[in-house]
């Protein structure tokens, strides 16, 4: 009787731990994400991706408020946005709302064209992130 106990106990912990892993693997792509906010994303605080500077005011999860993406020869502000987590190019993907680009001409710094945008997407590589 003991024996049976032992063994339903054994299996009950099995079927546990690979019903979790098996979350674990439905949900990696919100997992990875979430923790990406926590590891690089911070308010207040510039990330470098490159050639690109990364600043959002506040974060929430997945949601930014106040963010601008700037390189040399170009900056994003947004209202608001959020980003996505792309594993498999090893990237982040920025999702831009309500805001404005420049791009400024790298031989004529007065120079530079601007525009408004509804909506804008930039995906920039993690693999280049520097402090």
């Amino acid at each position: 009787m003991k024996d049976k106990k032992i063994i339903t106990v054994i299996i009950s912990v099995i079927i546990i731990v690979a019903l979790a892993w098996g979350a674990v693997f439905i949900f990696r792509g919100a997992i990875v994400t979430g923790l990406a906010a926590r590891v690089l994303l911070k308010a207040g605080k510039p990330l470098q991706f490159g050639g690109y500077t990364v600043l959002v005011d506040k974060v929430e999860g997945n949601k930014l408020y106040g963010i601008k993406v700037s390189s040399q020869s170009r900056t994003l502000e947004a209202k608001s946005g959020d980003y996505a987590y792309m594993p498999e190019k090893n990237a982040i993907k920025f999702n831009l709302i309500d805001g404005v680009a420049e791009e400024h001409d790298p031989d004529n710094p007065q120079k530079f064209n601007r525009l408004t945008f509804k909506q804008t997407i930039i995906t920039l590589r993690l693999g280049s992130i520097g402090n």
